[in-house]
């Protein structure tokens, strides 16, 4: 029984002696050089099991992630890392706002209205006004518009949730222009100088003058007007495409754009006549001879209204570099285009003296054979595109100045309405009216484009 014990406690001391045999200390680390920083241990995974620390197969950090670092599955990484569409880096940062403010002051140059025909017209006597005579010369051969100021306001946003979605909403304005012509002789001048409003009559094929001045036979004045105005309206949905990281020296982003556009483009075209009979003269109204002193009024009016309705698609890209911004914008509106036209005119007298006045339906240009109101729709393309270079006055706040282009393919204008071909039987002023008639002239759309174009000075406020 002893030597069974004495050989239990051999056996002890021996496998004690085996196991302190085993053991050796840990290595020292190196020696690191003055101002070198120990790196880190890594990470024991219980188990050996790599996704242990991945519950749900998302990749976790506990307490914010190893060494405060930001959790994989953390929206801000996100921000930081992905954006687009097609890829790329993408956040938010001072070149990729989420909400913006675009305002910009427009000083644009419209097309001018086209002219066909002369309006007005002044000659020698012998001559009478009529276009194609040695001494006549127009009094308005063009129907420039000159500048117009007006303001372009956009406003955006990309949506909190999913920063590839966004929306943009656009208001441009100008206001109208017109080209203005007047010319009078004074009533005390005996009918000098010679003022006409031409015409060629159909029912001869010569040239004929409703003489609005002529010595001794009357004194008056005359006025053409042209208007423009246009506006537009848009609702866009944004897509983004590419856009660049915080932090990077270049901010570029690529936006694609659809939605909803409105235009409106509103035109005028009036020419008015007044002339006063001297002592001795007699004309015509309707068929009724009229005597000295009556005065007679003459009124033409052509109104146009364009608009525009259609889908509208293009592209957006902003890049900036340092405090420079450089913004480009393309669209393209396609849809129809409802014409709204309107012919207008009259024949007005008066009779100080013998206290009487009478109206008629029509005028020089326009009368029985052409007025009315017409309505009319064409296929529409509308092209829009901006340009602005800005610098960055503060984190949120961008001065620019740039150039703006719209163009729109196929309107109505109102000097296109007549070409001066008028059969004096349906004119009430003529000496012939109510005879027989070739009518003319006769309603007809034709075709044109309009475009606008100019400078743009504004601010953006984005955030």
């Amino acid at each position: 029984m002893r030597k069974k014990v004495l050989g239990t406690l051999a056996a002890l001391a021996l496998s004690a002696g085996g196991a302190l045999a085993q053991y050796t200390n840990p290595p020292i680390p190196p020696m690191l050089p003055p101002g070198a920083v120990q790196p880190p241990a890594e990470l024991p995974v219980p188990g050996g099991d790599p996704n242990a620390l991945m519950p749900n197969g998302q990749p976790v950090y506990p307490n914010g992630g190893p060494y405060g670092q930001t959790p994989y599955d953390s929206p801000a990484l996100e921000r930081e890392r992905g954006g687009g569409l097609f890829g790329g880096r993408g956040g938010r940062c001072a070149g990729n706002p989420m909400i913006w403010f675009d305002g910009q002051y427009l000083l644009m140059f419209p097309k001018s209205q086209p002219l066909n025909f002369p309006l007005l017209t002044t000659s020698a006597p012998a001559d009478a006004g009529v276009v194609g005579r040695a001494t006549t010369s127009d009094l308005q051969n063009n129907l420039d518009l000159g500048s117009s100021s007006g303001f372009r306001l956009s406003a955006g946003f990309f949506r909190p949730s999913n920063t590839r979605l966004g929306g943009e909403f656009v208001a441009t304005y100008l206001s109208p222009v017109s080209n203005n012509v007047f010319v009078a002789s004074a009533s005390n001048s005996n009918g000098v100088p010679v003022i006409g409003r031409p015409f060629v009559n159909t029912g001869s094929g010569t040239g004929g003058s409703l003489l609005v001045s002529f010595p001794t036979f009357a004194f008056g004045s005359a006025l053409s007007r042209a208007t423009t105005r246009f506006y537009g309206l848009e609702a866009n949905s944004l897509l983004n495409l590419y856009r660049t990281a915080e932090g990077d020296s270049r901010h570029w982003v690529l936006n694609f754009l659809a939605g909803f556009r409105y235009n409106e483009l509103y035109e005028t075209l009036d020419v008015s006549s007044i002339s006063t009979l001297l002592p001795g003269n007699t004309a015509f109204n309707n068929g009724i001879t009229i005597a000295a002193p009556t005065s007679v009024e003459v009124k033409d009016g052509f109104r146009t209204k364009n608009s525009f309705y259609g889908g509208n698609f293009g592209l957006q890209s902003q890049f900036s570099s340092g405090r420079w911004y450089l913004g480009l914008t393309g669209k393209v509106g396609v849809g129809v285009i409802h014409q709204e036209i309107d012919v207008t005119g009259s024949t007005n007298t008066l009779n100080p003296v013998a206290q009487t006045m009478s109206s008629s339906v029509g005028g020089l240009l326009a009368n029985a054979s052409n007025i009315g109101t017409y309505r009319n729709d064409q296929f529409g393309i509308v092209t829009d595109l901006n340009a602005s270079l800005g610098y960055q006055i503060t984190p949120w706040l961008i001065t620019t100045v740039g150039y703006n282009f719209i163009h729109m393919n196929s309107v109505a204008r109102p000097g296109n309405l007549f070409n001066g071909q008028v059969d004096a039987s349906v004119v009430p002023s003529s000496g012939t009216f109510g005879g027989a008639s070739t009518g003319s002239p006769s309603f007809n759309v034709r075709q044109d484009d309009f475009w606008v174009h100019g400078l743009n000075f504004g601010f953006i406020v984005r955030y």
